[in-house]
């Protein structure tokens, strides 16, 4: 028998007999009679005992019957906080999972890859792709259509006449570099809509779109598809 049971009638016990209560030295088959417990009393014990357990007694009333002794006691009490433990351990799972689950759609909700931002280029969605890096690699490279804003330059007055409606897509060099997401920052904080590209130009290039620039590329001689789209 586990501590937490014995814990949890001992606790019961002493409330409804009003003193102390040692069930260590006491064997399973000790009558409740002889710890004092009258019929009435012992009802109580069962009751309490039962709502400490969050069981709905309506629900089991048909099976439970009055205990006489403590192993009774004991029996009753490790059913139900048993099924309590699960019940909790069950909801933390449900809200492990929804964590993961609200961290996924975050993602997709905060991010876009460059499949699926060529295909919504394509098919005319209305959206700006913002190039965060310096002028002066916009202007060797870029994504075809994209406006460069660097994003030490981003601020209220400099992006004033720009409406807030679109989608703004930020990207920058790639995974090792981080203006996408100092410009996805400065145009979330002033009210623009605003997703980042995955793997920024690099992965642009990489999965064979073309660029614009002193630098351009007109299309990769060699793709692989990665399988990520739809």
């Amino acid at each position: 028998m586990s501590v937490a049971v014995k814990d949890k009638v001992a606790e019961n016990l002493e409330a409804a007999l009003g003193k102390p209560v040692d069930l260590d030295p006491l064997p399973d088959d000790t009558a409740l009679n002889t710890l004092g417990l009258d019929s009435l009393l012992t009802i109580s014990v069962l009751v309490t005992l039962l709502e400490d357990c969050g069981v709905d007694l309506g629900e089991h009333a048909d099976s439970l019957v009055t205990p006489s002794t403590l192993g009774d006691l004991f029996a009753i009490a490790d059913r139900f906080m048993g099924d309590q433990e699960s019940t909790s351990n069950e909801s933390d799972m449900s809200r492990e999972q929804r964590s993961q689950l609200d961290f996924y759609q975050e993602k997709l909700a905060y991010e876009i890859d460059s499949a699926d931002l060529k295909a919504a280029l394509e098919d005319g969605q209305e959206l700006v792709v913002v190039d965060g890096r310096s002028s002066e690699s916009y202007e060797l490279e870029h994504i075809p259509g994209a406006i460069s804003i660097p994003h030490r330059s981003i601020s209220q007055d400099s992006l004033a006449s720009l409406s807030t409606t679109p989608l703004y897509v930020a990207y920058c060099d790639g995974i090792g570099c981080n203006a996408s997401t100092k410009t996805a920052i400065k145009l979330a904080t002033l009210g623009f809509r605003v997703k980042e590209l995955i793997g920024g130009l690099d992965w642009w290039k990489r999965d064979g779109h073309a660029t614009e620039g002193r630098a351009s590329q007109c299309g990769a001689s060699a793709h692989v598809d990665c399988g990520c789209a739809g």
